[in-house]
């Protein structure tokens, strides 16, 4: 019993330690409430000038620097009065602007200093009045940006008479900050499961050794129950490490820099996906699983022919996975306030290309790859391939941390894993891996980062598109990239049936490989993979609990 203790602590533990990072972070939700306005008018354009723009400014004090929650909406009945919002200090100096048609709903984190504001609207009639809107408070890093957002809204489509009713709603809340003791006990928490891991694991080694001394003829048995405790407490520790690190990592430079992460939120969000996993990651389940005994899986030749039905495959699973995973998380998050926003979709969209590329499209794949499969495999696979491909599928999906990505990631994950104990060539997965991340991270994305920059106001009238050339390619461009996505998958399901037809994905038998039912059994009564479990449960939980919460 009392070589337990350790372990039962640490999952004890684990619950309160992801409450407490989700309290430690803060959010973008609730807060306290600075303002909260709306109003209505009538706004009335006669020969192309606005004749009528009452109803703002709305002044603000701000009594102490930090971020900020900024929510807004405005809608006008008719199209026709683009519309732009700015918040500008005492001085003049313009610290947030923004500009668009009939916005519903906008949320915004901005950094303000201890002082008064001025939120204000205005309407834009004629392309000269926007530039100047637009040279006023800095809105384009360059003329040829202006242009073509410029040519993307079409001023010469407006109608030079019109009268809209105009209402606009704005509110402003400090968001919740968690004190400083709570930031500690977290970080408290976290280093002592770190500890208690690290006692399991050594007092784990320690029994072996005591068990296979060359003074007894008994050793610790090779058995599946062995071998799936092992590589269930070493990712377990693995999985908490990198979540401690995000947390501080975190903390840290938002309590440092706020600034520095409030301007460069997506740049940062990647650098601490490299720091976590690729930096102190990977060479920590390196050294976790270095001594446990691994098999080596034989080579097999499968040439392009056999490759390509893979690529196909994989498609056929990421499309419908991605599918259910939105539904999932859209039933998790609309209930308790939430738009059901996809935060990984977001960070994507709103990423630069080249980061994204290389953190995304090449880094991600040989990491992830390296560690869910050729290290995990290689350790379970001498107890038969099936529960190794089950293992590698499962603790990639749950790895994710959300339900938008959990369902393809445990598909594809599978998938990969049967390749790879196919021909043990770790170089074909990653390269599946590479081309999946590409086209969603990349040809996708991009397709969507183009439409937006051609067509802020997203406009997919035929009169729009038929008038703005560039509008119509792009939105051809994104859709060209879904039916892309939709004829891959399709190809791969009759890939699927294909090869369950010509049974080809038959597992090889090793000797003494454990029955299906033994190893699913050995892999649900593993504690050490529960640990896991519950580790990545937790990153469930920092991704919806703020949403429950409404913080």
């Amino acid at each position: 019993m009392k070589k337990n203790i350790p372990y039962i602590l640490a999952m004890i533990l684990m619950i309160p330690f992801f409450v407490l990072s989700v309290l430690s972070m803060g959010s973008q939700g609730s807060g306290k409430e600075i303002l909260n306005t709306n109003m209505s008018w009538t706004v009335v354009k006669e020969d192309g000038v606005i004749e009528s723009r009452e109803g703002m400014p709305v002044d603000v004090t701000i009594e102490e620097d930090g971020n900020y929650n900024l929510s807004f909406s405005w809608d006008v009945e008719e199209p026709g009065f683009f519309t732009g919002m700015t918040v500008k200090d005492a001085a003049g100096n313009t610290v947030y602007s923004t500009s668009a048609f009939q916005l519903q709903i906008s949320n915004e984190s901005i950094y303000l200093k201890k002082g008064n504001y001025t939120i204000n609207t205005e309407f834009f009639a004629t392309e000269d009045e926007f530039r100047e809107f637009a040279g006023e408070n800095n809105a384009f890093k360059s003329e040829s940006a202006l242009n073509d957002y410029i040519s993307a809204i079409g001023f010469d489509t407006f109608n030079p008479d019109s009268e809209a009713s105009f209402s606009f709603s704005v509110q402003l809340a400090k968001p919740y900050t968690s004190p400083a003791w709570v930031k500690v006990l977290t970080a408290l928490t976290g280093l002592a499961i770190i500890t208690l891991c690290i006692i399991i694991l050594i007092t784990s080694k320690s029994a072996d050794a005591t068990t296979s001394t060359p003074n007894t003829t008994t050793s610790t048995p090779d058995t599946i129950n062995r071998g799936l405790d092992n590589i269930g407490l070493a990712y377990a520790i693995f999985s908490i490490v990198i979540t401690c690190v995000q947390l501080l990592v975190s903390v840290g430079f938002g309590t440092l820099f706020p600034g520095f992460v409030q301007s460069n939120s997506v740049i940062f969000s990647l650098m601490l996906v490299m720091i976590s996993v690729d930096m102190i990651g990977f060479p920590l389940i390196f050294g976790l699983t270095g001594k446990i005994p691994t098999r080596d899986i034989p080579k097999t030749k499968i040439g392009f022919f056999g490759f390509i039905p893979f690529i196909f495959m994989t498609f056929a699973i990421l499309v419908p996975g991605m599918i259910v995973g939105t539904l999932v998380h859209t039933l998790m998050t609309i209930p308790f306030g939430g738009n059901g926003s996809n935060a990984v979709a977001e960070l994507l969209v709103g990423s630069n290309p080249i980061p994204r590329i290389i953190v995304i499209g090449i880094l991600a794949p040989i990491f992830e790859e390296l560690i869910f499969r050729k290290l995990l495999i290689d350790r379970l696979s001498r107890y038969g391939s099936f529960i190794a491909i089950i293992v590698s599928g499962l603790f990639f999906g749950l790895f994710h941390g959300n339900f938008s990505q959990f369902f393809f990631a445990t598909g594809i994950g599978i998938l990969f894993a049967f390749l790879y104990s196919k021909t043990g060539k770790i170089h074909l997965t990653i390269i599946l891996h590479m081309i999946v991340n590409m086209y969603t991270s990349v040809i996708t994305t991009t397709a969507v980062q183009n439409l937006v920059k051609v067509n802020p106001n997203m406009d997919l009238s035929q009169e729009f598109l038929m008038a703005h050339p560039e509008a119509l390619a792009a939105a051809g461009f994104l859709g060209l990239a879904y039916a892309g996505l939709g004829l891959f998958a399709f190809i791969g399901i009759i890939c699927f049936i294909v090869f369950a037809a010509k049974k080809k994905f038959r597992l090889e038998k090793i000797e003494g490989e454990p029955t299906k039912a033994e190893a699913l059994k050995a892999l649900a009564t593993s504690k050490y993979v529960w640990l896991f479990i519950l580790s990545t449960i937790g990153l469930f939980v920092f991704s919806y609990l703020p949403v429950i919460l409404g913080i």
